[in-house]
């Protein structure tokens, strides 16, 4: 089987408010994103909690979706990372790594990943935007106990730096890798994915 691992840890302190509580295309910015994971071929959801823990649970508490707490979110993303993986089952054969903040991200995108772990047999699985490889991620289960070590900020990342030989990458358009840390990022997202919306509602009605 193959899980999505969402990671949702982070403190969002350049955002002011919790990234993952933020409301985008008419529903919070988490809940997109595990629509889309459901959306997937992924066949278990786990969404790695830190800061905001209770709040954030209370928003995407569902049947579906396994919820982790990682009391160490302060020491950077690659606690949470590590939890995520610590979560899975043992039957697990890889794990999709995705932000919370990453709403350009869809199911296809995380089918492309799996299908060519699936056909490359290749233990990770990066996205290719351009220049730099990034998120989401795939993991294979060889991976998996040192994913469970990593510390700090570096993610995914490290091990694709660690490891190239055993890389294969999706190339995806640069606009999907946009992830959020500001205010300033969220509306630019916005103005570009909800134009018309934003448009309408500043049109004054007639006779208004």
């Amino acid at each position: 089987m193959i899980a999505a691992v969402i990671l949702a840890a982070g403190e969002s302190r350049r955002m002011g408010t919790p990234k993952p509580l933020l409301t985008f295309s008419g529903r919070i910015l988490l809940r997109h994103v595990i629509e889309q994971a459901r959306a997937s071929a992924c066949q278990q959801i786990i969404v790695v909690l830190g800061a905001r823990a209770d709040d954030v649970a209370a928003a995407v508490r569902d049947p579906g979706v396994h919820l982790v707490v990682n009391d160490r979110y302060r020491e950077g993303m690659g606690t949470s990372l590590g939890a995520g993986i610590a979560a899975l089952p043992p039957e697990c054969e890889a794990a999709v790594v995705l932000l919370g903040d990453q709403p350009r991200i869809d199911a296809a995108v995380i089918d492309a990943l799996i299908d060519v772990h699936r056909r490359t047999g290749k233990p990770l699985v990066a996205s290719r935007y351009g220049g730099v490889a990034g998120a989401p991620t795939l993991i294979g289960r060889a991976l998996f106990p040192e994913a469970r070590g990593l510390q700090g900020d570096a993610g995914g990342r490290r091990l694709i730096r660690q490891h190239p030989d055993l890389v294969a990458e999706v190339p995806l358009p640069e606009a999907a890798a946009v992830d959020l840390d500001t205010p300033e990022d969220f509306a630019r997202l916005k103005a570009a994915v909800e134009p018309r919306t934003a448009g309408t509602s500043r049109r004054r009605r007639p006779g208004a």
